[in-house]
C-alpha cells in the first residue's frame, strides 16, 4: 500500500536555494526525496535527544585483586 503523499510549498532565498540544489546533485537525489530524508534525520535527532541518558554501571569490586593490592 502507497503512503499518501502530501504537497508542501517552501520559500526560501536563492543562495539557500543554490545550496539545496548542490547537495541534491552530489547526492544524486531530487529536492523532494532530499527534503524528506532531512526531516527524517533531524526528527530522529531530535527523539534521540529526549531519550534519558542510561546511568553508568557500578564498579564491581573484584575480591582477588582487592586482596593482591592490599598483600
Amino acid at each position: 500500500m502507497e503512503e499518501e503523499m502530501k504537497q508542501v510549498n517552501v520559500q526560501m532565498p536563492a543562495d539557500l536555494q543554490a545550496i539545496l540544489d548542490q547537495m541534491v546533485r552530489e547526492d544524486e537525489s531530487d529536492r523532494s526525496k532530499f527534503i524528506r530524508r532531512l526531516i527524517r534525520q533531524e526528527h530522529a535527532r531530535r527523539q534521540a535527544e529526549q531519550l534519558p541518558l542510561p546511568l553508568p554501571k557500578p564498579a564491581r569490586k573484584n575480591s582477588r585483586s582487592a586482596q593482591a593490592i592490599a598483600a
